[in-house]
């Protein structure tokens, strides 16, 4: 009920507090690792029984992004320890390292994805779609758009690089299932398997997604300089005062 109570804050003062980060950093990583592990059964069940290389591929997918949500959730207990001797300004920046391993994750599940489909396409096996899985791979989609809207929805309320980084790998989710159902039913329709060619444009467009999330994870703990916006809420807070 704490971490329920803490999702429907609204004021923006409050969620400045490492407490509250961390129960909105929690309620998305509990969500996101519940919901991936049954994305990941599911397709990987559906996979293995049509023998698609592109759907056991993204059921892998929907398994790191499980990995990805503990990492967040781990990343946001780091970042809500109090400020101490060695660290005066507290350890915030723990949720910028975990958005980058995030990124790097993402990253990592694009290559092995390609590796895959090239196998597939040098030595192409039989693919054998079913209702099955297309319903599987329609029902990721739907998933992982609520998905993408709640980790935005949340990291933009307080700010939080790790959770934006979430909603983006959700929307490549969404893009790969959508990618893999439009193989499967062009495969069905001409009898052309394209389910190693459809994992290769999808690795690929994971790559350079997680190479971008990578950038914006960066850029922060290099110094970035800060939003012209909050700059001028700063000064607009210091000079309200006599």
């Amino acid at each position: 009920m704490e971490l329920l109570s803490r999702w429907f804050i609204r004021d923006r003062d409050n969620v400045t507090d490492p407490r509250v980060r961390r129960a909105y950093g929690q309620l998305c990583g509990f969500v996101g690792i519940g919901l991936n592990i049954l994305l990941f059964a599911g397709k990987f069940f559906a996979g293995t029984f049509s023998g698609s290389v592109a759907i056991t591929a993204d059921a892998f997918n929907n398994l790191s992004d499980a990995s990805s949500n503990i990492v967040s959730l781990l990343g946001f207990r780091l970042a809500s320890r109090p400020a101490d001797e060695g660290h005066p300004y507290g350890h915030g920046r723990y949720e910028y390292l975990a958005g980058l391993f995030v990124a790097v994750l993402v990253c990592a599940v694009g290559i092995n994805l390609i590796l895959e489909s090239v196998t597939k396409i040098i030595k192409p096996s039989p693919t054998a779609y079913s209702a099955l899985s297309m319903a599987a791979l329609v029902l990721s989609m739907l998933v992982k758009f609520w998905m993408a809207a709640f980790n935005r929805t949340l990291g933009d309320r307080i700010d939080s690089e790790t959770l934006i980084a979430t909603a983006q790998d959700s929307k490549n989710d969404v893009i790969t299932s959508g990618s893999v159902l439009a193989a499967a039913l062009i495969s069905q329709t001409t009898g052309f398997d394209l389910d190693g060619w459809a994992g290769l444009g999808v690795g690929v467009f994971i790559c350079i997604s997680g190479m971008g999330l990578v950038r914006d994870a960066i850029s922060p703990l290099l110094g970035q300089a800060p939003d012209p916006k909050l700059v001028q809420e700063i000064r607009d807070r210091i000079m309200s005062y006599p």
